[in-house]
């Protein structure tokens, strides 16, 4: 096996340098000289031993992060952007896939705790309560992502500015004119979706129209179910003509809903979602949606994780970041803003 010193002698550097290069640090090596290291790890193969650099500095250089529903495209896209930044500050992500189920959420918990990981992120299934609790249990580093928790726990969260982006999305169908605009909410009152729906709530109201109990309706956050919850609606209440969509994959399915009524999208009615995940451009017409500022969510929240851990006495931080309406043809407009 290849030690350090061999490759440290190849490179023409001490083993200390060697060191740097492959720890990422704490002191910084010269871009020639990182080259020549790589290049000598290159040529001999060189595999640093994991375990005992684990041992050595007391860290294993891994994060954890459980999202509830990996094959969304929405947290598809949320893992990437914090599995990237992860990796450029030296660490492995271990990714759990809840699948909806708080047992199953807590059992990640558990087993991430027991894999000696640095830290922990968290996008909860249900409720934050249980989850919360096992966390503080194993005095974890930890930050909640996309979910808000009561103001008065002492817990770092990122989230999306979800009630103004539900708002936005409203108030610009209402530009357009329309008045009997549903909402499509998701299945239960987790905070983004009970947050979009006060947002749809409140511009109604602003506009001096009742957000009737019959404009709201649920469905699970897939494409599937947001099909058939809108074909139900448009069977029992023909009067509506716009709808706001609390994510772009119930939108995908509410699509289809409405043009197999014969209606034509935006000419007879209008959809605006929630998310901007990619394939929202390319639906037919591309859909009008809420840009949720994903990179920025996987930066922060990294950031976040990462002075809990290297502090843990630091003051916690709840970020809400601003969200924009991204126009394309859904909506009723003829050019994209």
């Amino acid at each position: 096996m290849t030690t350090r010193d061999e490759v440290a002698q190849l490179a023409g550097v001490s083993a200390s340098v060697v060191s740097y290069v492959v720890n990422n640090g704490p002191r910084k090596v010269s871009p020639s000289t990182k080259q020549k290291v790589l290049e000598a790890i290159e040529k001999l193969n060189y595999r640093p031993n994991s375990i005992a650099r684990a041992l050595r500095v007391k860290k294993t250089l891994a994060l954890g992060l459980i999202v509830p529903d990996s094959s969304n495209p929405f947290f598809a896209a949320l893992v990437q952007s914090i599995e990237d930044i992860a990796y450029e500050n030296g660490y492995t992500l271990l990714i759990g896939n809840a699948s909806n189920d708080q047992e199953r959420e807590i059992d990640y918990i558990r087993a991430f705790s027991e894999r000696q990981v640095d830290g922990l992120l968290l996008v909860s299934s249900v409720s934050t309560t249980r989850s919360l609790e096992q966390l503080q249990k194993l005095d974890l580093p930890f930050v909640i992502v996309d979910r808000l928790v009561d103001d008065k726990l002492s817990v770092s969260t990122v989230v999306a500015d979800n009630e103004t982006g539900g708002y936005l999305a409203t108030e610009h169908l209402l530009w357009h004119g329309h008045k009997n605009i549903a909402c499509l909410a998701g299945p239960s009152d987790l905070t983004p979706s009970a947050d979009r729906y006060r947002g749809w709530q409140k511009a109604m109201e602003k506009a001096g129209l009742e957000a009737s109990p019959n404009l709201l309706i649920r469905s699970e956050f897939s494409s599937l179910q947001g099909y058939f919850a809108v074909k139900k609606l448009l069977e029992t209440n023909g009067s509506i003509t716009a709808l706001f969509v609390s994510t772009d994959s119930q939108a995908i399915g509410a699509l289809r809903a409405v043009i197999e009524t014969g209606l034509d999208i935006p000419r007879d009615f209008a959809i605006v979602s929630f998310d901007n995940i990619s394939q929202a451009a390319f639906t037919c017409p591309p859909l009008s949606t809420i840009n949720q500022p994903i990179e920025q969510m996987g930066k922060v929240s990294i950031e976040m994780l990462l002075e809990s851990m290297q502090n843990p006495k630091a003051n916690f931080s709840k970020q809400v970041l601003p969200v924009e309406l991204s126009i394309r043809r859904s909506c009723g407009c003829k050019y994209a803003i």
